[in-house]
């Protein structure tokens, strides 16, 4: 009895991420130069480019050359903008600022100024209260608090009567009206600013020592 046996063979693969980019992903200025220089270098004797294409295609080159100049001044002008704005916010060290939020800080068992705003009158009204980390640290039971601004009062303390680290802190109102519905909350943080920081394009403040604030949620300044 004969037995055949038949040999598989696989062809090589190839790691995708070994290959690697030959030359540059966009072209420049020098890229197009070099391109037509090299056409002109190229062009049939007996056949000459025509004068007028040779033409539109150094209109077409000056017209990206001047683009390019364009977007490197508006790009180096933002920059300067953005600097510029950046020293102003200088000015707001030592100044009280209010802004949209629910945070609020927390310095050697003093709680900074948050208020929040009802739309609506709230038989119950309930605080949740929660630390950096996201965990609750204390809740307060207001009962019935009528529509309007509200100044939020916490004594900084857990349920057990300890005074909670210096830091920053986050509270959500849930409030209920008469018919059981929901109501609308809206928050405010109020707080002196003590210090300014830049995260890439955005530009932050820091209230209380512990509150971070975006610049762009500053609602007002005195």
């Amino acid at each position: 009895m004969t037995t055949t046996a038949s040999a598989s063979s696989t062809l090589p693969t190839q790691d995708a991420t070994a290959i690697k980019t030959v030359g540059k992903k966009t072209l420049d200025r020098s890229d197009f130069m070099t391109l037509f220089i090299t056409q002109m270098q190229h062009q049939d004797p007996l056949a000459p480019m025509d004068s007028t294409q040779m033409a539109s295609q150094l209109a077409q080159f000056s017209n990206m050359e001047a683009t390019m100049k364009m977007s490197d001044n508006l790009e180096k002008l933002l920059g300067y903008q953005v600097s510029q704005n950046n020293l102003q916010l200088l000015t707001l060290i030592g100044k009280e600022v209010q802004g949209t939020g629910n945070s609020m800080g927390v310095t050697a068992g003093q709680v900074s100024t948050t208020q929040y705003n009802l739309a609506d009158a709230a038989d119950s009204c309930n605080v949740q209260i929660y630390d950096a980390a996201g965990n609750m640290v204390d809740t307060v039971d207001l009962g019935y608090v009528p529509s309007g601004v509200h100044t939020l009062s916490w004594d900084a303390k857990t349920p057990s009567g300890t005074v909670v680290p210096d830091g920053q802190y986050t509270y959500k109102v849930t409030a209920m009206n008469a018919l059981g519905q929901q109501v609308a909350v809206d928050y405010r943080s109020t707080g002196t600013v003590t210090g300014v920081k830049f995260d890439g394009t955005t530009a932050q403040v820091t209230v209380d020592n512990s509150v971070t604030m975006n610049v762009a949620d500053i609602l007002t300044v005195k």
